[in-house]
């Protein structure tokens, strides 16, 4: 009888050992899905970060030319409402910086 009792006791280990594989193995598989979610959202929340961004950057870009814009305006106006002083104001910036590059006349 105990060789019977330790074929019982030993078929039972087997089959809990063959649970316990198969507990294992779903619970890998559970924890790689697990995984790639969270890399997929992470993927996508930088990649949402990122196109934030870059709208962030075009909206100043934007900006930013229509600001160089309208000073470009603003001195084409000023150059055609003062064509003369405009000229001298040219001439004597270029006077100055070429006395201070070291050039001579």
């Amino acid at each position: 009888m105990a060789n019977e009792d330790i074929r019982k006791e030993l078929e039972t280990v087997k089959n809990d050992i063959s649970k316990l594989r198969e507990d294992i193995t779903d619970l890998a598989g559970m924890l790689k899905d697990l995984g790639v979610k969270r890399m997929d959202d992470t993927r996508e929340s930088v990649s949402e970060e990122l196109e934030a961004q870059r709208e962030r950057l075009r909206a100043a870009l934007g900006r930013a030319r229509e600001r160089g814009k309208s000073a470009a305006d603003e001195v084409e106006l000023h150059i055609a409402e003062h064509p003369l002083g405009s000229l001298l104001t040219a001439f004597g910036v270029g006077y100055i910086m070429a006395k201070m590059s070291g050039h001579h006349s």
